[in-house]
C-alpha cells in the first residue's frame, strides 16, 4: 500500500495538486512503529525497507514542496 500511494504523491504533484502530498504524509506514520521491532533477516525486514524507501519518497516530495513554497504550511507560516 505505500508503494501506491509513493506513486500516488508523485502523480498528484505532477497534475497540480499540492495538498495531496500532505494529507498522505500525515496518514503514512506507520514507519515509526516498525523501528521498534528487531528485525534481523526476516521476510518482513524486506518489507520494512520496502516500506522505509516508500516513506523516505514522500517525505522528500513534502520537503521540495516546502522549499518552493507550495505547501498550505509554508503558506501559512508566511502569514504569521
Amino acid at each position: 500500500m505505500a508503494s501506491e500511494l509513493s506513486r500516488l504523491v508523485v502523480n498528484s504533484v505532477t497534475a497540480g495538486d499540492y495538498s495531496c502530498p500532505l494529507r498522505i504524509s500525515t496518514f503514512i506514520e506507520l514507519d515509526s512503529g516498525f523501528r521498534l521491532l528487531n528485525l534481523k533477516n526476516d521476510p518482513l525486514r524486506k518489507r520494512y525497507d520496502g516500506l522505509k524507501y516508500d516513506v523516505k519518497k514522500i517525505e522528500e516530495v513534502e520537503y521540495d514542496l516546502s522549499i518552493r513554497g507550495l505547501s498550505k504550511e509554508s503558506e501559512t507560516a508566511a502569514e504569521k
